[in-house]
């Protein structure tokens, strides 16, 4: 298998594989009803997972808070996404896995009663922002919608349910914005769609403590900053902090550590990507091609 044979990826469903534009959910799973599901993503780079037993630590407490029993076990997800990869014949990726409730025996939509499914796909590697933005940085937004509260929906399970997300950036658009960071009910900054914040005042980075998604990306920039003897801490932040910071970024799988420009009306520093932002994405991507941190496909 080449990777001409399955340019958009491949993907693995209900026990088979198959190209990524063929995999199909169906419509009666809760998974799509309900946003009764949760996730993982990974990223392939150079031919190595980065970091995949944290991430399938993560899955598991994921699946364990859903109460979904009728999964994969640990050792089949990991060659199930390995071997997606593997028959994309792609050095670098983005990878999924994905568990939802599954469909209801009957109306009464039953959920211990529900069959888990469970599907993966790996496709060519993308960012949150475009490549062409990674020196300039992204403009971002404070939005008005409030995020979800974690009492509600618990952000350190990966799901798909994001609506206020969803709003949030059609307020951004109207304002010219590609991206919204969201505030919680009293105000501090929470996360935007797919990526956690950083702001530097002071020489101190600082990180939301709460509400947020426990990235991979954000713990690995902690790990380095006490490494590379730079002050970094979880802690609160309000969208003032974020407009008056020295510098800004976002960091996900998918992209790794990435610059903003703007907050709103406010420039960021000099407008570009800041000193301390730059050493930390070079140390985060040399961290890939070490053994400790990445396992190598076969392919």
């Amino acid at each position: 298998m080449t990777s001409s044979s399955y340019p958009n990826g491949v993907g693995y469903i209900d026990g088979d594989y198959c190209a990524k534009e063929d995999m199909r959910l169906p419509v009666a799973d809760l998974g799509f009803l309900l946003s009764d599901m949760t996730y993982d993503a990974l990223h392939v780079r150079n031919g190595r997972v980065f970091r995949l037993e944290d991430h399938l630590d993560r899955w598991e407490r994921s699946i364990a808070a859903r109460r979904y029993t009728t999964l994969p076990d640990r050792d089949d997800v990991r060659k199930i996404l390995v071997e997606c990869v593997r028959r994309a014949q792609l050095r670098d990726a983005m990878v999924y896995i994905i568990a939802t409730r599954g469909e209801a025996i009957d109306g009464l939509k039953d959920l211990r009663h529900c069959q888990n499914g469970f599907m993966a796909w790996a496709v060519p590697y993308y960012g949150v922002i475009p490549d062409d933005r990674m020196d300039d940085g992204v403009d971002i937004m404070i939005s008005s919608v409030q995020r979800i509260p974690p009492e509600s929906v618990d952000p350190t399970v990966k799901n798909f349910g994001r609506l206020d997300f969803s709003k949030a950036l059609m307020e951004a658009y109207d304002k010219g914005c590609d991206h919204a960071v969201l505030l919680d009910q009293d105000g501090y900054v929470t996360e935007g769609r797919g990526w956690n914040i950083f702001a530097l005042h002071g020489g101190t980075l600082v990180s939301p403590e709460g509400g947020v998604l426990e990235g991979v990306t954000r713990r690995t920039v902690i790990e380095l900053c006490r490494h590379g003897n730079i002050k970094a801490e979880l802690g609160k932040l309000r969208a003032a902090d974020l407009r008056n910071a020295d510098e800004v970024f976002m960091t996900s799988t998918a992209g790794g550590i990435m610059p903003v420009r703007k907050v709103d009306d406010s420039v960021i520093g000099t407008g570009s990507r800041g000193p301390v932002t730059t050493r930390l994405s070079d140390m985060y991507w040399a961290l890939h091609d070490d053994p400790d941190h990445s396992t190598p496909v076969d392919y």
